[in-house]
């Protein structure tokens, strides 16, 4: 105790011990106490090594007289002020029960335990820190640098073999796009399980190593230390993945741009790292709840801020895992994303402020949740809406292509790859959106005569030409009205919530107001492989689709001026619907002509089209990349419904383990 003017615990004989031992000084009274320094300067004097410089006691003297928090009261006097007022060395330790009233001794051993617990409290935050680091940055810059190995010189038949056995098969089993385990969750390919088997393994063995543990101890004893410790590297740890889930989920995810990885699986990897978030929190949580309560402390640390921010960061973040399962997303999305997003906030934004209250900025730990606060804000606060203010606000003109599908015209913009929509007064949920894949308009309809002849055709099949020249009347119409300029068209399937919403806005002349946020999709990468065109190491490009996913094809089907008479560019695609075939050749203009008994030219491409009916896709495949010149290469480009591109990519993984050279990409954007 001190004897200070704005202290409690002056001589106050009234006063009791046990009471006077629970008044502690002020900053201000530790920085001027003579005694108090003189006691402190002595102890540094003769517990420093001879040799520490002078100019590092003066800083750590400023840095802690008054305490740690910050605005600290500057100590009266200077380390070798304080030292040089010491002229006769204390020989007796004051009983920590009266004022202090002279320089005095420290008890041996307290400060060796006090020691001990600091300086093992220290080291392991430094290497909490660093171990946290590793994680972050092996998890950003991995997918950098096994980007940049597909530039390797290394024979087209290895690498087809690697890709069939390290990369594209699902992890197991044969469904990858189609959920499985019992329609729980996404089974990820060979190369997703690899890059999600290194950051669980790293994850466990970063928790349980390099613990640095002291005794004497004061402040825990045995196994609490090392619980406490363990504690604190998992927390620690789970602001890396957060901030790893939180960039990976991110639209504008900067290692979309700079990586081949899709976003599928960047959207997949952040699902298992969240998990590992949450986990690690709970861990966290319940190691600190374990140790207050057998210390018998609970109820007085239960009071303090950063305790109850702590709770609620944890709660927040152990919601999130039940609001997210597969079958909440897939039946009720918009409550899925709400929640989603609510909670992610509240979970960065209580985690801040645990750290904050409890070391008021002293630490760093508050740099790791502010780091995912900065992904999260640029994505949300700053690149969506550059993207929305870059299209500004429009009118889309919808019309009915059969009962399935709808056609959106949205002109006098221009863009490609994918783009979100969103139609702000198509319901009270005004930040609802959905991403299509971008067609060109070239502001003609093109032909869509019915190809069905009256005389060999059915009723059945002449009752879908005739609702197939009423779609086309009616587009024709709507494009011709108001001699509306060029711009981009999106088919989309009609399944339930917007798009049944939208759809009474079908042949409205007055359209609908629309926001897009884009361009998306993998082209926009430097490093985007395999690129779906033809080249002298893979001549053919053979593309495969379903329904509308053809809309994410169509824009990849090129002329070929210098490979014509090396490989082909094929197209098979089956589709529900005839009327969505007139439609989509009405975009082709000059480029397309008409389907007829399935087959067609579509500038240099060789179309297959089948309706109501889906290809052989095995046999296909094999026909094509095995019938032909088998040392040319090959790339498989799939955009279609989920069973189909499993399909595709099971049978191109069963022809590159034959030998065949061959490489897969699917067209897909997750969300």
């Amino acid at each position: 105790m001190l004897d200070c003017p704005d202290s409690h615990h002056h001589m106050d004989m009234s006063t009791s011990s046990m009471a006077m031992m629970h008044q502690m000084p002020s900053p201000q009274c530790y920085a001027s106490n003579d005694f108090f320094m003189q006691t402190l300067a002595w102890c540094i004097h003769t517990h420093c090594p001879a040799d520490t410089p002078i100019s590092k006691l003066e800083t750590y003297w400023e840095m802690n007289v008054a305490g740690r928090k910050d605005n600290q009261p500057l100590p009266k006097y200077s380390y070798q002020d304080a030292l040089a007022r010491v002229t006769t060395p204390p020989t007796e330790i004051v009983n920590s029960t009266v004022v202090l009233n002279r320089t005095s001794l420290v008890n041996e051993w307290l400060y060796s335990a006090n020691y001990g617990a600091l300086y093992a409290i220290e080291k392991n935050i430094s290497v909490d820190n660093v171990y946290t680091l590793v994680l972050v940055l092996t998890c950003t810059l991995g997918p950098i640098l096994f980007s940049i190995l597909r530039f390797l010189p290394l024979p087209q038949t290895l690498v087809s073999k690697f890709y069939a056995y390290l990369i594209d098969p699902p992890a197991f089993g044969t469904k990858h796009a189609v959920p499985a385990v019992l329609g729980l969750g996404i089974v990820p390919t060979r190369g997703q399980a690899l890059f999600i088997a290194y950051i669980w393994v790293v994850n466990t063995i970063l928790s349980g190593v390099s613990y640095t543990i002291v005794s004497p101890n004061l402040w825990y004893e045995g196994s609490q230390a090392v619980a406490i410790s363990v504690a604190n590297r998992v927390g620690m740890l789970s602001f890396g993945n957060l901030i790893l889930a939180v960039l990976y989920s991110s639209r504008n995810n900067l290692l979309l741009y700079v990586t081949n990885w899709s976003r599928s699986t960047f959207v997949l990897v952040h699902r298992w790292l969240g998990f590992l978030t949450i986990i690690q929190a709970c861990l966290h949580s319940v190691l600190y709840l374990q140790f207050q309560v057998k210390l018998g402390t609970h109820s007085e640390e239960a009071a303090y801020p950063y305790w109850y921010w702590g709770i609620i960061g944890t709660l927040t973040l152990a919601l999130i895992l039940p609001f997210s399962l597969l079958h909440i997303r897939q039946r009720v999305y918009e409550f899925f994303l709400a929640s989603h997003i609510v909670l992610s906030l509240l979970a960065i934004i209580a985690s801040f402020l645990h750290m904050y209250f409890r070391y008021y900025w002293q630490w760093g730990y508050e740099i790791w949740v502010a780091v995912a606060f900065a992904f999260w804000g640029f994505d949300r606060l700053l690149a969506r809406p550059f993207k929305l203010m870059q299209n500004g606000l429009r009118r889309a003109y919808v019309s009915r292509v059969d009962d399935d599908y709808l056609r959106v015209e949205i002109p006098g913009i221009s863009t490609t790859g994918q783009a979100f929509l969103y139609f702000p007064t198509l319901n009270w949920r005004v930040w609802e959106n959905h991403p299509f894949s971008v067609l060109p308009m070239t502001g003609t309809t093109g032909s869509m005569a019915p190809r069905q002849n009256s005389e060999d055709a059915s009723p059945k099949d002449l009752e879908a030409g005739k609702k197939c020249d009423d779609t086309k009347v009616s587009i024709q119409q709507s494009s011709a009205n108001g001699d509306r300029p060029p711009g981009i068209v999106f088919f989309i399937r009609r399944l339930g919530g917007l798009t049944s919403q939208l759809a009474a806005y079908a042949g409205s002349s007055d359209g609908i107001l629309v926001l897009l946020e884009g361009p998306y999709g993998p082209d926009l990468s430097i490093m985007h492989s395999p690129k779906p065109s033809p080249s002298h190491q893979y001549p053919n490009v053979l593309f495969i689709a379903g329904g509308v996913g053809i809309t994410a094809i169509l824009p990849q089907i090129g002329y070929r001026p210098f490979l014509s008479s090396v490989g082909t560019t094929k197209l098979y695609w089956s589709v529900r619907t005839e009327c969505l075939v007139h439609a989509v050749e009405g975009l082709l203009g000059d480029r397309g002509g008409k389907v007829v008994d399935g087959k067609a030219t579509w500038g240099e491409t060789d179309v297959r089209v089948l309706i109501g009916r889906r290809f052989a896709l095995a046999e296909v495949l094999e026909s094509e990349i095995l019938g032909g010149n088998v040392n040319n290469g090959t790339t498989v480009v799939v955009c279609g419904p989920p069973g189909m591109r499993d399909a595709v990519r099971l049978a191109v993984a069963d022809l590159g383990q034959k030998g065949a050279i061959v490489r897969f990409t699917e067209e897909q954007y997750s969300w």
